[in-house]
């Protein structure tokens, strides 16, 4: 694992160790001395290559411009695998793929298997990522189920990046035990978000997405003991199609039992992995559903809550809710339709998911206009 710096990062701040990869746009014979230094590894964008190195060389590599200075990289015999990007606004820490949950939506179905190595290569790339970086994810699967390890890595991120906010992704259901949850707040980070999910106001709506009997409960556990310590916490809500017929029932749940969360977030879907297969059951063309989102998100914010619409390309959001319409698609995921070179609110939109086939994309795309 090698972090990149550049020439003018390398010339100003003298940074020069076994743990950087020096990028260089391209080879010039007469850099020999400056590639003789103790590098971890060197990346060369284009043209030809030094002989006779004995550190690694990344070369001929089929979209160079994706590595920059302040990314972090780990090679592998045939490929590059970028874990942390300077110009993102989207990192995280990717703990594991495994889950206790099987949720019929999930973009990233879960895995069996040991992979407690992602561990220890998340405290390796804190170490690495820039002191400043305002946000960092840490999601999985399930990043609690490890939970020693979960503790240890929170411990961690607290000291390398004592200014950073970390925004945690969870089902929540570990925190039923407030033990647990004294253990997380003994540690003193003070700036931790929650993203929990809930599925339904019901443990029957719940427990059908997650296909676990008994989470709707574990998680409401979780949520309240969260919300004793006064933990902020981003509640999200998925729009699948039996979500969004009932939106309006789940958000007077939400406003009578859970007013104590800080965000609620209502979600579009991605449409991958659980949510490809379970098409017919879980897909809906939000198109279809604006009175429902309109007056379900209306009476989220008339009780107060802060309310933010993620995922949700602009023309698909009432026109009195696009003030809450988050840019929220990651930067690597993001794409946009032909007809979208039209809208006069192209800027301020999250797009489309790259993973939206035709099966998922028959839906209006009706550029907006503004009045003028």
């Amino acid at each position: 694992m090698l972090k990149v710096i550049g020439l003018d990062e390398f010339v100003s701040s003298g940074i020069c160790d076994n743990r950087h990869c020096l990028l260089l746009p391209n080879y010039d014979p007469n850099q020999r001395e400056l590639l003789s230094l103790d590098w971890g590894a060197v990346a060369i964008q284009c043209g030809g290559i030094p002989s006779n190195l004995t550190i690694p060389v990344i070369s001929k590599l089929e979209h160079p411009e994706v590595i920059s200075t302040g990314d972090v990289i780990v090679l592998n015999e045939n490929r590059v695998d970028i874990l942390y990007r300077r110009k993102s606004t989207a990192n995280l820490l990717f703990v594991t793929e495994r889950c206790n949950h099987q949720c019929i939506m999930c973009s990233q179905p879960p895995k069996v298997l040991d992979d407690g190595w992602r561990f220890e290569e998340c405290h390796q790339l804190l170490e690495l990522i820039d002191r400043d970086i305002p946000v960092l994810g840490i999601s999985g699967g399930e990043p609690t189920l490890q939970r020693d390890g979960f503790l240890k890595l929170l411990e961690h991120a607290k000291k390398a990046l004592p200014s950073t906010q970390l925004h945690i992704l969870t089902n929540g259901s570990a925190f039923e035990e407030y033990n647990y949850v004294e253990q997380i707040i003994q540690l003193g980070h003070q700036q931790i978000v929650w993203g929990i999910p809930i599925y339904g106001s019901t443990p029957q709506q719940h427990d059908y997405h997650t296909q676990v009997l008994g989470s709707f409960n574990k998680t409401m556990h979780g949520l309240y003991n969260l919300g004793h310590v006064g933990a902020q916490i981003e509640l999200r809500v998925v729009l699948t199609r039996p979500i969004i017929e009932n939106i309006v029932e789940l958000s007077e749940f939400i406003v009578r039992n859970l007013p104590f969360v800080s965000t609620v977030a209502l979600m579009g879907l991605e449409p991958t992995g659980f949510a490809r297969t379970n098409y017919e059951a879980v897909w809906c063309d939000l198109n279809y559903y604006q009175e429902e989102l309109l007056e379900g998100t209306h009476v989220l914010l008339s009780s107060g809550l802060d309310t933010v619409l993620y995922n949700i390309p602009r023309c698909h959001v009432p026109k009195s809710l696009r003030s809450i319409a988050v840019q929220s698609i990651s930067d690597w995921k993001n794409s946009s339709r032909k007809e979208c070179e039209y809208c006069e609110e192209q800027n301020l939109c999250c797009g489309f998911f790259k993973s939206h086939t035709q099966r998922f994309s028959e839906q209006n795309v009706m550029p907006i206009q503004l009045e003028r």
